[in-house]
């Protein structure tokens, strides 16, 4: 049993601090805003993540996970891992404050051979760079590269079941010792350096976030030519050199990752005289799908005196309650200014969109949302919203407008019912009227979702890695 600090209990701190502990080893998990620390001792978790409050609650109570807001408590740990945020900046660059932060805060109570195992996602060189620092040098402190590869809705399977577990190291003995507290997964460990740990955490989620964005492309492209994406990915996912994750078209991405992740690495490159016309184009196809569906249901309600919009889904995905870079909010955001009401539910997730868009009118069950509503917007997949009673729905809509953005209702019963039924790229397979929808002339702005504030409130400074202005014309989480 090793004896490990995790610092910051967000999604990632959390997940790794309860993860670790259920390992079979000594957790002791640092936070230091008091209220979140209050609630995470008395078992109240902030988050909301499928597994999690039942690891947590077993491993407070086995002495194995204990919370605190005293770095003096590392003192006899082996490796203390950081999982603090890393916000986009302005500029699109991450902010790496709270890493070195976290860094300055624990190095005084540090012991000789301590290793710290950076988990957030930092820009290349940050592990470096932090290996380097004097007061890490003087107290003889090792740096590991160790990012998370965790999704949410499923962080628990994929912190215990991960496809890999990557380990950035330079030196043999600090990655034998990190590799040995991953023992007992069956998953390859793949030992690198830390430079390339941190740019594969980039890789991975730049990649997935272009195999959505590429997919809506074709989405736009299958309605103009009345063919079925659907279809398509299908075909296309069964190409083995292809697969077919990811390779479904919607609303676009968000969250915490894929948006700061794309603008992260697009600033670090060009920091160091490399384009990224891909990356760029990445980020912008996402935007266009949100701008679709908005002018999609203004154009649906631009006849209606005090048109009111229904949105089901604020979390970005399902099984989560985080609204960072939420489509939903983002396509919100775009009818609240031009004067559409907005309605919205969502299981988990009404507390965390009410803090960033508190102009939406937020109900608690689906039902009272839809009722009176000119059109209905499907922003996220919950289990829930496929069991609606559909013909409860079409009496208390005042319209009949649904815009499927996640392409998962049954499009022929809905239109059965009466409802004009839209979805992204299905053309006349799946639309209720046989046509295609169209753009109009309204100007909008580009959007980038939800904004992202910075954990304690303050300013970030600037850190050692120089970021130059990235991806442009967006707003960032």
């Amino acid at each position: 049993m090793a004896q490990l600090a995790v610092v910051g209990a967000g999604y990632v701190g959390l997940v790794t601090a309860a993860c670790l502990a259920e390992l079979g080893h000594s957790v002791t998990c640092i936070e230091v805003d008091e209220q979140k620390l209050t609630r995470l001792r008395a078992g109240d978790l902030p988050i909301h993540e499928p597994g999690l409050a039942e690891l947590v609650s077993k491993h407070q109570l086995d002495g194995c996970l204990r919370f605190t807001g005293d770095y003096a408590q590392i003192s006899d740990n082996d490796s203390v891992f950081i999982a603090v945020p890393t916000p986009s900046r302005e500029n699109g660059s991450a902010d790496t404050s709270y890493v070195l932060q976290a860094v300055d805060s624990l190095i005084p109570y540090a012991k000789r051979g301590l290793l710290i195992v950076i988990k957030s996602t930092v820009p290349v060189g940050t592990a470096d760079y932090v290996a380097v620092m004097a007061p890490v040098m003087e107290a003889g402190v090792e740096v590991v590269s160790n990012p998370e590869f965790l999704r949410q809705g499923t962080a628990v399977y994929d912190f215990l079941q991960p496809d890999r577990v990557v380990i950035g190291a330079s030196s043999l003995q600090a990655a034998v010792d990190i590799t040995q507290l991953y023992a007992s997964l069956d998953a390859p460990i793949v030992a690198v350096d830390r430079r390339s740990a941190e740019l594969a955490k980039y890789t991975a989620n730049a990649l997935l976030a272009t195999r959505i964005s590429f997919m809506n492309e074709i989405s736009h492209i299958a309605t103009t030519l009345d063919a079925n994406v659907d279809d398509v990915a299908r075909i296309v996912g069964l190409d083995r050199r292809i697969g077919p994750a990811f390779l479904r078209a919607g609303l676009g991405w968000g969250g915490s990752c894929f948006p700061k992740d794309l603008l992260a690495l697009s600033s670090v490159a060009a920091n160091n005289g490399c384009d990224t016309p891909i990356l760029q184009a990445v980020y912008r196809t996402n935007e266009l799908q949100r701008e679709r569906a908005a002018r999609f249901l203004l154009d649906a309600v631009q006849a209606i005196q005090d048109p009111v919009v229904a949105i089901l889904g604020l979390a970005f995905k399902p099984n989560t309650d985080d609204v960072r870079g939420s489509p939903a909010l983002g396509v919100a955001q775009l009818l609240r200014r031009h004067g559409v009401t907005v309605r919205a539910h969502d299981p988990f997730a009404l507390v965390n969109a009410s803090l960033v868009l508190p102009e939406v009118d937020y109900r608690t069950d689906p039902y009272s949302a839809l009722e009176g509503a000119d059109a209905l917007l499907l922003a996220t997949e919950w289990e829930e919203y496929y069991d609606l009673d559909w013909i409860l729905v079409r009496e208390s809509m005042r319209g009949k407008t649904v815009l499927d953005g996640r392409n998962v209702l049954n499009g022929g019963l809905l239109a059965e019912l009466g409802f004009r039924y839209w979805s992204f790229g299905r053309g006349n397979h799946h639309n209720g009227n046989g046509s295609t929808p169209h753009e109009n002339d309204i100007a909008l702005p580009p959007i980038g979702g939800a904004t992202q504030a910075n954990a304690n409130g303050a300013t970030p400074h600037e850190d050692a890695i120089a970021q130059p202005p990235a991806l442009s014309g967006a707003d960032v989480e």
